[in-house]
C-alpha cells in the first residue's frame, strides 16, 4: 500500500562519509598522485581527513577489493603494483564487458545516434590526417561515450565503469598519449557498422582486435619501463 504521506519527502542522497573518502582517494590513484607502491593506513587517512577510524577502514577496504591496493599489515595498504598478467587479465575483462554493453546499447540507438556517432568518428579521422592529438582525444572520447550510453542495464554498466576506470589508470601509468592512426579508424568504423547493424557476432569480432592492440601498446611500454628499472638497480650506482 502506499502511503500518501511520504510523497513530498526529499529525494535521498545515498553517499557516506567512507564513499566520499573513496572517491577522493581513487582520484587520487588514477590521477597517479599515490603512485603504485605508496603505503596508506587507516591512521593516516583519519588524520589526513580528520575522521574516525572507521570510515578510514571502509574506504581502504573497497579500494583493496576495486583492485586499486593491496593489504600489507592489518590497517595499512599499499596501492597495486601492476603485473603483465593483471594488465592482460583486464583488458580481457573489458573486452568481454564491453561487448555486451555496447550490443545492448546498440538495441536503444535511433538513426539520429548513428548520425552523431558517424559525425565524431569524421571528427577523429580528419584530427589523424592533422596529427593534432587534443581533437581526436576530444572527439573518440565524445564518440565512446555515445556508443554506450544507451545500455540499459545497470548491472553491465557498473561492471564497465569497473573495468573503465581501471584501464585509464593503466593509461596514465603507461601510455598518455592517444592512439592517433589510420589503424585506430579502421577499428572504430568497424565497430560503429557492426553496431548499427546490432549484430553481436560482428561487434566482438570488431572489438576483440581493437582492444588487443591498445593492451599490446600497454604491455610494450610497460616492459620496457620495467626493463629500464632493472638496469637502474643493477648498475654500479644503485649499489
Amino acid at each position: 500500500m502506499k502511503d500518501d504521506s511520504l510523497e513530498a519527502e526529499p529525494k535521498l542522497v545515498r553517499t557516506t562519509l567512507s564513499s566520499q573518502l573513496y572517491t577522493i582517494l581513487e582520484r587520487k590513484v588514477t590521477s597517479g598522485e599515490l603512485a603504485p607502491g605508496t603505503r596508506v593506513s587507516e591512521e593516516s587517512i583519519a588524520e589526513t581527513f580528520q575522521v574516525s577510524r572507521s570510515p578510514a577502514r571502509e574506504a581502504l577496504f573497497d579500494l583493496e577489493r576495486s583492485g586499486f591496493a593491496v593489504r600489507v599489515g592489518p590497517r595499512e595498504r599499499m596501492i597495486t603494483i601492476p603485473t603483465r598478467e593483471t594488465i592482460a587479465e583486464k583488458y580481457e575483462l573489458w573486452w568481454i564487458v564491453d561487448i555486451g554493453r555496447t550490443y545492448l546499447a546498440s538495441q536503444q540507438a535511433t538513426p539520429e545516434d548513428i548520425v552523431e556517432l558517424r559525425r565524431y568518428l569524421d571528427r577523429m579521422a580528419r584530427a589523424v590526417n592533422a596529427r593534432d592529438p587534443k581533437r581526436y582525444r576530444a572527439a573518440c572520447d565524445k564518440w565512446h561515450g555515445k556508443l554506450r550510453r544507451g545500455c540499459p542495464n545497470e548491472f553491465v554498466n557498473q561492471a564497465a565503469t569497473d573495468c573503465d576506470v581501471f584501464l585509464k589508470w593503466l593509461e596514465v601509468l603507461y601510455d598518455r598519449a592517444p592512439d592517433i592512426s589510420e589503424q585506430s579508424i579502421i577499428e572504430h568504423t568497424a565497430i560503429l557498422d557492426a553496431y548499427e547493424r546490432r549484430d553481436l557476432s560482428a561487434l566482438a569480432e570488431a572489438i576483440h582486435p581493437h582492444m588487443t592492440r591498445h593492451c599490446e601498446q600497454i604491455l610494450a611500454i610497460f616492459d620496457a619501463a620495467r626493463l629500464a628499472s632493472d638496469s637502474d638497480d643493477s648498475s654500479p650506482a644503485a649499489g
